[in-house]
């Protein structure tokens, strides 16, 4: 574009005096001058054919989008590829358009009645799809052709996809994914050259996430020669102990959970069936109980899976009629999970450790609540004066919790642990007249498509989400100390949407109710017998 004005320039210079008309040797200038508009105006064909297609695109991949979610929008954005397409679509895509149609007319969507996502939305969803891909050990390839864990297929992601994809997972510090991600955007860019909006990013993330997977490789090395006991390096003066030092410094530990627990984490995800060994299983019991008057005629049915700790799952235990209650209670309350952590004091935050929205329920909001607290204390014996209200929570696109504890313990938390969140009144709940969470009661109010297990990955235990079970254990010992065998996670929701609803029982008001066993380490117990029906 410079030569062709220094050329127009140069020719009103020479023509600006002259009558071209009077004379055939002006005029044959103008054939000059008539090759430089011409190609001045193939440039500007060329570039705006070039945006006009990329407008064209959007709009017809937008049609697309709608055509694909027709008959139950819900399904269709319940999968996370989905939801990521239709998200970038609607952010970094409607973005780049909006520059592109700046002199055109758009009072439909600047008039205020349009919701558009934003940067954090887009954030947000790369990153579910990502920890469903971490944590299910899915191959890159199959899910940008939009195939995941058995669920109908989804949208496949374009080479601009890919790439964004890589971006999202190099800003999350996901160093090994970017590198797949942006390799098959490569890939793709190769196929289809036309489709990506800078290709030049695709070398500069590739670079940056090689470069930060070495040094991230290391720490985790290094992480991992602490836990497997190299202390007396880490103290000494030599080289490799200042590495294991500065290594320390990058908060690989999270509280008190290690890599053995987070590689059976994600084994215990993706099983579906128990892992517990047959010798164990044979010891392990499955009951009707009717051990109170509220269950005489319709006794709980209890499948025990675990004996000390006590862990059990309960069958049939709240209706539909009143999840739905309980549900249409929380959907105008729910607000993002925090967690809370100790830093100079107890806090809170909301992290990526737990992505899910949750609601508080209590005896005042519904005559329903006060009932469902007597069901709970006639089935686990417990007394619900000092348990907390019931706390709905909502997992939607890739929606976890990540390795945890239900206790408080501050010499966990000055380790960095992050334990449950935030509860209201905080102080009521974990001060010393009400003590410590004795006990945890987990119903689930849905089932699940894909995903959103919990498992116990000291116990190799996995529980599917069953719509009106309810799962209960102890999380202390007899000494009052947090039981590390309860430490437990929510693995991702892979499709579809997940309900539960938590009670956690406190020390205060359990003095008659539990009895100790014989040794400060050993589980709790029931006061009462079970009898068998």
């Amino acid at each position: 574009m410079l030569v062709v004005l220094f050329v127009l320039i140069n020719l009103i210079c020479l023509l600006v005096n002259g009558e071209l008309y009077s004379a055939l040797a002006g005029m044959e200038a103008l054939l000059d001058t008539q090759k430089v508009l011409i190609h001045t105006l193939d440039v500007y064909i060329e570039t705006t054919e070039r945006k006009l297609q990329k407008i064209k695109k959007l709009r017809n991949d937008l049609v697309h989008l709608q055509n694909a979610s027709r008959g139950n929008f819900q399904d269709f954005v319940s999968n996370p590829i989905n939801a990521f397409v239709l998200i970038k679509k609607l952010t970094v895509d409607w973005d780049d358009a909006r520059i592109i149609m700046s002199c055109v007319p758009m009072t439909e969507v600047t008039a205020g009645h349009v919701i558009f996502p934003d940067q954090e939305d887009l954030s947000g969803a790369a990153k579910a799809l990502l920890r469903v891909q971490q944590t299910y050990s899915l191959e890159t390839e199959a899910l940008s052709e939009g195939k995941i864990l058995g669920a109908p297929n989804g949208l496949p992601l374009s080479a601009d996809d890919c790439l964004e994809m890589g971006r999202q997972a190099f800003q999350a510090g996901f160093y090994d994914s970017a590198i797949s991600w942006l390799d098959l955007a490569q890939k793709k860019h190769f196929q289809n050259d036309s489709d990506i909006r800078n290709s030049s990013e695709i070398h500069t993330y590739l670079i940056m996430s090689k470069h930060q997977k070495e040094t991230n490789d290391f720490v985790q090395l290094a992480s991992n020669l602490l836990q497997l006991g190299f202390m007396s390096v880490y103290q000494s003066n030599s080289p490799l102990g200042g590495l294991l030092q500065k290594a320390a410094s990058k908060n690989v530990f999270v509280g008190h959970t290690n890599m053995f627990d987070e590689a059976t984490y994600r084994q215990l995800c993706q099983s579906s069936m128990h892992t517990i060994s047959a010798s164990y299983s044979s010891s392990l019991k499955c009951r009707f109980l009717s051990h109170h008057p509220y269950l005489l005629l319709q006794p709980v049915k209890e499948e025990e899976l675990w004996i000390e700790p006590k862990i059990s799952l309960f069958y049939d235990i709240i209706s539909d009629t009143e999840i739905n209650i309980m549900k249409a209670l929380a959907l105008p309350a729910l607000k993002r999970a925090e967690v809370a952590e100790y830093n100079a004091g107890l806090g809170h935050r909301v992290s990526d450790t737990r992505v899910t929205k949750i609601a508080w329920l209590r005896e005042m909001d519904h005559p329903l609540i006060p009932r469902m607290y007597r069901r709970i204390e006639a089935i686990t014996g417990l007394s619900s004066s000092s348990a907390e209200p019931f706390q709905m929570a909502n997992y939607g696109l890739g929606g976890h919790f990540h390795l945890h504890m239900d206790v408080l313990v501050l010499t966990h938390l000055k380790r960095k642990n992050l334990i449950d969140c935030r509860q209201p009144d905080t102080e009521t709940y974990f001060g010393p007249e009400m003590g410590n969470r004795v006990a945890t009661w987990l119903t689930y109010m849905s089932d699940v498509n894909g995903g959103g297990a919990t498992v116990f990955p000291r116990l190799n235990i996995t529980v599917w989400p069953k719509k009106g079970s309810a799962l209960f254990w102890y999380n202390v010992k007899s000494n009052g100390v947090g039981d590390i065998l309860t430490l437990h996670g929510a693995c991702p929701v892979v499709t579809g949407s997940k309900w539960v609803t938590n009670v956690w029982f406190h020390e205060r008001g359990q003095e008659f109710r539990l009895k100790c066993g014989i040794h400060p380490e050993s589980s709790l117990q029931q006061m009462h017998l079970f009898k068998k029906s």
